[in-house]
């Protein structure tokens, strides 16, 4: 391949970032997971519902991933497409401003991933009204951030809430009436008291609301963090409070499975993997904590990765509840939570080929 040629293709990776697309995934995934292991089989049995079945759910989360993926790259390439005359002054190597891409084409791209992404919210929405608002304003989302970016830290509010929106999207994509029914059902009468796993099912939406906001709250921190690294003189955040926000999501990842005692926390050993689950992203993300003051991109990078661990916190939860239909997994349920550990190591392969911001 000429070299003009791979060196237009790594801008197009590069304008993609796409090695964060991986904890777009994850994101999406593990909201579909949350809602699928608030499925109460028995219930909807009791009340002669229509059936729910996992691989119909996971031909919505195959459609649900493409329309995200193209939702991300919108956002991504609109936003070289803005900087165009900010990057010919501060950043002359970037694509646009060195001449090996035209800002019209870069646009072009951007309206290509956003039809995309449209379609795909458009197709859901046929069953589920609810997909196509939420994607609606995922879109909104990505736009109004792609405004303020430059121009006030309160950007990371609208950046926040694209990660928000995409766990929503996930757990949408298991929605049928009957699931809202359920987790807001009343709690079982003293003749049968509700036992730690049917309390979460009967809080899966606190439990997503309170999960997207320590998302919220990491990406917030990630933010800033670098913001008051590299421009102290601008934002005066105290230390503590960054270090705060990025580890919020340990609270709200972990409270409602810690809370209800999942069966594999009675034995000692049986513990482990649930250790498993919060050491990587407690590591992982000190490690990156103690490089932002001397490498503020490296911070950013891992950072980013990060999403997936924070993702991989709630796993054990997860796997204490969710019931699959698939015996094979039903028997080994703390296997899912390879999902966002390959997908962590996948973004930190892609951060090679192109970066991640």
């Amino acid at each position: 391949m000429p070299a003009t040629s791979r060196q237009r293709l790594i801008d197009l990776l590069a304008i993609g970032r796409v090695a964060n697309l991986p904890t777009v995934w994850s994101n999406v995934i593990v909201g579909f997971l949350l809602a699928w292991s608030s499925v109460d089989l028995d219930f909807l049995a009791q009340l002669h519902t229509e059936e729910i079945t996992l691989d119909g759910s996971i031909a919505n989360l195959l459609v649900l991933l493409i329309g995200t993926t193209a939702a991300y790259l919108f956002g991504t390439f609109l936003n070289d497409w803005k900087d165009a005359a900010f990057d010919r002054e501060h950043r002359p190597e970037r694509a646009i401003p060195s001449g090996r891409w035209s800002p019209s084409a870069i646009l072009g791209f951007a309206i290509v991933f956003a039809s995309v992404a449209t379609a795909g919210f458009l197709f859901l929405g046929i069953s589920n009204i609810l997909i196509l608002v939420v994607g609606l304003v995922l879109l909104a989302c990505i736009v109004i951030y792609t405004l303020m970016h430059k121009v006030s830290p309160l950007a990371i509010i609208p950046m926040g809430l694209c990660r928000t929106l995409l766990y929503l999207l996930g757990f949408l994509a298991v929605y049928v009436p009957t699931l809202l029914n359920q987790s807001f059902a009343p709690a079982p009468g003293p003749l049968a008291p509700a036992s730690p796993l049917s309390d979460l099912r009967h809080h899966s939406l606190l439990i997503l609301l309170l999960m997207a906001m320590g998302i919220l709250c990491y990406v917030a921190g990630l933010s800033l963090a670098a913001r008051y690294e590299s421009r102290p003189e601008n934002l005066k955040v105290p230390r503590g409070f960054l270090w705060m926000l990025i580890f919020f999501p340990f609270l709200t990842h972990t409270w409602w499975w810690l809370w209800n005692r999942p069966p594999f926390l009675e034995g000692w050993h049986l513990a482990i993997p649930v250790l498993c689950g919060l050491l990587p992203f407690f590591l992982w993300t000190v490690r990156a904590l103690f490089i932002l003051k001397n490498f503020i991109p490296r911070f950013v990078s891992r950072a980013l990765a990060g999403l997936c661990l924070v993702d991989l916190l709630a796993f054990p939860g997860i796997a204490a509840t969710i019931r699959t239909g698939w015996t094979s997994l039903d028997s080994a349920p703390l296997l899912l939570a390879f999902i966002p550990l390959t997908l962590f190591i996948f973004a930190l392969l892609l951060q090679r080929i192109a970066p991640a911001t």
